[in-house]
This record gives structure tokens, sequence and C-alpha cells, in this order.
């Protein structure tokens, strides 16, 4: 059995346990290793905090929690704390992680570089739950990654991203954040849950939508070598190879 191994940015509850299972294959599992100190009490989603926490050693601790067989692959399962220091920033998360364990790394920016590659999108629509600083950071870090970013939907969220009901995530972007000349739409953030919502989506705007846990547990399961499809959770997960 494959086991992905996340590094999470804080607690997991339940809810974010069940939004990963659903991107999963069968036979394939997810293990936690949690940066505590990063979002252990509920302080404000900043971009000064964001800084601290892309060069914290927690991220590399948490990572060495993970031990090989059992763990095939990590992934830093955090959008705005990999994209927030622009292109490489996201690199050298992955590169520490693998140094320290010894396994292929991911971070989830470079999984969403991946994921909108894969899916030959060239300009992109954004929801955001960010502040427009961080939102900034993104627009730059996509665009230094070749995307033409043709709009950028912010929520202006500085806690509480978790709890932003999925329906509502896909009325913004069905009115909101979906625009004629965007060929795929990103949902930044891997606290938004769009694993109930993002197949129907789709269908409806009638164009991929990359989700930031979608394309997190994409990228490690195509790491770690599996060989499988998955009907139901997006354009993405139904072209893995």
């Amino acid at each position: 059995m494959t086991t992905v191994g996340l590094v999470w940015p804080g607690p997991v509850g339940n809810p974010e346990i069940n939004e990963a299972n659903n991107f999963l294959p069968e036979g394939i599992t997810v293990s936690y290793s949690q940066t505590d100190s990063d979002f252990s009490v509920p302080e404000p989603i900043t971009l000064d905090r964001l800084k601290e926490m892309a060069i914290s050693p927690n991220i590399t601790e948490a990572s060495k929690k993970f031990s090989s067989p059992e763990v095939s692959v990590i992934g830093y399962a955090c959008t705005s704390a990999s994209y927030v220091r622009g292109m490489g920033g996201d690199i050298e998360i992955s590169s520490n992680i693998q140094s320290a364990t010894g396994l292929p790394s991911t971070t989830t920016s470079t999984s969403i570089i991946n994921a909108l590659n894969q899916l030959e999108s060239k300009r992109i629509s954004v929801l955001s739950p960010h502040i427009d600083e961080l939102n900034n950071r993104l627009r730059i870090f996509l665009e230094e990654y070749g995307f033409e970013v043709v709009h950028m939907r912010g929520l202006n969220k500085l806690r509480g991203i978790e709890e932003i009901p999925s329906v509502e995530i896909s009325e913004l972007v069905e009115h909101l954040v979906d625009t004629q000349d965007a060929d795929s739409i990103l949902v930044s953030c891997t606290g938004m849950k769009t694993a109930d919502i993002i197949d129907e989506l789709e269908y409806k705007i009638g164009k991929p939508v990359v989700s930031a846990l979608q394309a997190t547990i994409w990228e490690c399961l195509r790491l770690a070598g599996v060989k499988a499809t998955i009907q139901g959770k997006g354009m993405l997960m139904s072209q893995m190879v």
C-alpha cells in the first residue's frame, strides 16, 4: 500500500482528512505531520507571517517524522507559504524536505504549476481566500512560471478559511471568478474544500478547475509512481498517469 505523507501547516481535523481522502484512489492512504507552531493559534494570515513560515525549520522537522518505506512521498500542503517567496521558493522547500528524508517531495505551489501544465492551461482565473498582499504574491508566482492571470478574486480572510462552505466556493467560481478569457480556474489554499463540488462545477463552466489540495494529492501520487485515474473529482484527477 502506498502512503502519501503530508506536512500540514497546523492541526489536522476530520474535515481536512476527509477532503484529502476524497481525492485518493483505492489502496492509497495519507499520513500527516503537523507544523503545530505555525497555525496552532488563530493568528491572522498575513504576508509577514507567511514569509516567516516559508523559511521555518518547522517544515523540515515535521517531515522527519515520516519514515520510509511506510511513506513513499512527502508533500508540503500549504499554498501561500510555498509561493510567497516567488519562483524557486517552492523548490527550496521540497529540496530541504528531500535532503532531510531521502523521499521524493513537493509543495502545493509546485503541484499547482505542474497540474496547470498537465491540463495545458495558459490563462488562469484565480479564487484565493487571502488578503491582497498575498494574492499579489500568488499572481507574481504564477506569472513567473509562464501563466497569464486574467482575473484574481480575493476574499481577504485573515482566518477561518477552512470554514468556507464548498457550495459558497462553487458559487463564487461560477459567478465571480470565471471569465470568458480564462481557460482554467485555480482555487488556492489547501483549506478550501472542493472535492464535493469540483466535477459539477467544471461541467457548469466548461473548463478545468484545479484546487490546491487536489493538485497536491495528484502530484504526490505522480511522484510515488501510482498509476490510476479518479472519476468525479475533476479533469486533473481523471487524467492521472
